[in-house]
Formats: C-alpha cells, structure tokens, sequence
C-alpha cells in the first residue's frame, strides 16, 4: 500500500530538547525550543495523512519525503514581466533548518497514523531544495 500527498506551507523542524531541574517541582522538566511552531504543523501532516488514506501499517515502511523550501527575495531580479528568478538562484537548500530536523518533525508526525512506531521506517529518502510552492510531499510505503 502506498499514500502520497502534499502539505502547503513552510516546513517546520522539530528542535531541540533541553532539559533541566525544577527545583520548586522537585523534578527534572524538558523543553522543545521549537513547539509553538513545531506542533500546529505536526497537527496539519497527521491530519493531512489521515485525510489522504493513509492506514496503520505494521510492517516495513519506506518513507520519501520532498522539502519545498521558500525562495528568499534575493533570488529574484527584475524583468519587464514582472520578478524573475536569476540564473545564479541556488536549487538546493542548503542553510537552516536541517534536513534531520525538519525529518524528525514528519515522522513523529506520521507515528500512530501511518505506522505504529517510527522503528518501523527501514527506509527513508530526504530531498531538501527551494521552490515557489512551499511545502512537503510525503509517500509513505509498505514494504514486503
């Protein structure tokens, strides 16, 4: 079984934990730097899979994900039609957030929708790279 689709938006990594000891709690506390943003776009890819089909697998899965990162300003000149992309504007990006994270983000998003636990991806091919429509496509497979 396969489910492929897409999210809009500008994808969001999942950040870092940090922990540390609440001294009025009596206990250490741990922190995402990142959850403001993190968890509204984990929301939108569970909610996106579900919508797309995508059933509980519990084998093998392979997983493709597309990073469509948003262009900069600078990567575009003018023309006489209106704003053009120039020659020199970089395909891949290259420059934060990384590929792990924003990973990382995906797959605890698609855990308890399209697999039971992320052990299960055996599998996994990441491309990170600008384009006009941002977003992330997501192909979710099992393997036999």
């Amino acid at each position: 079984m396969t489910t492929t689709f897409f999210i809009p938006g500008t994808p969001v990594a999942k950040g870092s934990a940090k922990a540390f000891y609440n001294k009025r709690a009596g206990r250490i506390m741990v922190m995402q730097d990142n959850r403001d943003r993190q968890k509204p776009w984990a929301s939108l890819i569970s909610y996106t899979a579900q919508e797309a089909g995508c059933v509980l697998l519990d084998g093998p899965v392979s997983l493709t994900i597309e990073f469509r990162m948003p262009r900069p300003k600078a990567h575009y000149g003018t023309a006489k039609s209106g704003p053009a992309l120039k020659g020199n504007a970089p395909k891949w990006h290259t420059s934060r957030p990384d590929s792990d994270k924003l990973t990382r983000c995906v797959m605890d998003a698609l855990t308890g929708v399209a697999y039971r636990d992320d052990s299960q991806v055996c599998s996994k091919t990441v491309d990170k790279y600008y384009d006009d429509r941002p977003g992330v496509w997501i192909c979710v497979k099992e393997l036999t």
